[in-house]
């Protein structure tokens, strides 16, 4: 899930000299030209940089005190991909650098865009990726923490929100029916397992779209559960853009709709309407002073898509 948000990214030019050298040794090559990267959540360095060898390659650094958190990020996602070696969907790591204040990530270039939800073919071959990376990561490949065990703690939100609480307020709904909706999300830890990898943090903006292929990107969050699960945390980030279905429609767009139990998805789109809602109310992060924004507007749709299955009958 969504544990950071989006600010200010630095530019190579904000990376210490001695990094910025650490990552020549790295590449073999002297650095000619750097394009930083745009959408994503990180505030550290992501860049595309070209190479005095005529290669280019993508670049990810970060320092202890860039943001809360953003260096261990970094190297969970660097241990993650090195535990996972090579599969055709998921991004490729060259080499790693790591002085325990600043770590740095080389990975292969993938020349593509980010996937567009608004648009059909782009949201189907975006779905598509969701189904290929669930088949070929059932059984998990590698050991890793339970979806549960890594889970925000708001996941449990609702069963610390009282009525008048800021969070419920956000949603009307959710305010006149928060014990239902309390009930409602008690599940989510029964109806998350499964024997899966689960990439945690698949949105659009961890996609690269490059012809055909789909790249994922941002391995950092992985665990196991469901093998619906990612589809499932993904959909209030696809209804954020303009032009998509309704949530349920969106969600039954892909196949992985028909393997999930409904009172299961139901449980989960409760328990993170819950983390979204109670992480808007919070103070902003200065370092990353557009996460809470994110986060409100992910939850109103996790409301609303709550609703519409309530609605239903789906729980």
């Amino acid at each position: 899930m969504d544990v950071h948000g989006g600010g200010s990214r630095l530019v190579w030019t904000d990376v210490p000299v001695s990094v910025r050298a650490r990552i020549e040794e790295l590449v073999g090559a002297a650095v000619i030209a750097t394009t930083t990267a745009t959408g994503g959540f990180s505030p550290g360095l992501a860049a595309r940089v070209a190479l005095s060898d005529g290669r280019t390659v993508f670049v990810k650094a970060v320092g202890t005190a860039t943001g809360p958190g953003s260096a261990d990020l970094l190297r969970r996602e660097r241990d993650n991909l090195a535990r996972l070696g090579s599969l055709p969907f998921a991004s490729r790591m060259i080499a790693s650098s790591d002085d325990g204040d600043w770590v740095a990530v080389v990975f292969e270039h993938v020349t593509g865009r980010a996937p567009n939800p608004s648009v059909a073919a782009e949201r189907a071959r975006m779905i598509r990726a969701f189904e290929e990376a669930a088949a070929s990561l059932t059984p998990s490949p590698i050991e890793a923490e339970t979806f549960a065990a890594r889970a925000p703690d708001d996941l449990d939100g609702w069963a610390r929100t009282a009525p008048g609480d800021p969070a419920a307020l956000i949603d009307p709904w959710i305010s006149a029916n928060l014990e239902a909706v309390r009930t409602l999300a008690e599940g989510w830890r029964d109806a998350a397992a499964g024997a899966s990898l689960v990439h945690g943090d698949l949105r659009a903006d961890n996609m690269l779209m490059s012809g055909d292929d789909v790249v994922i990107v941002d391995w950092t969050e992985v665990c196991v559960g469901a093998p619906w699960l990612d589809w499932v945390l993904a959909v209030p980030s696809v209804c954020l853009f303009p032009g998509t279905p309704s949530p349920e429609s969106v969600f039954a767009e892909s196949t992985l709709a028909a393997t999930a139990p409904a009172a299961g998805v139901t449980s989960i789109v409760a328990a993170v309407a819950a983390y979204f809602l109670r992480s808007a109310v919070r103070p902003v992060v200065p370092q990353l002073p557009t996460l809470r924004d994110f986060q409100r507007e992910q939850g109103v749709v996790a409301a609303a898509w709550l609703r519409e299955r309530v609605d239903a009958g789906l729980s």
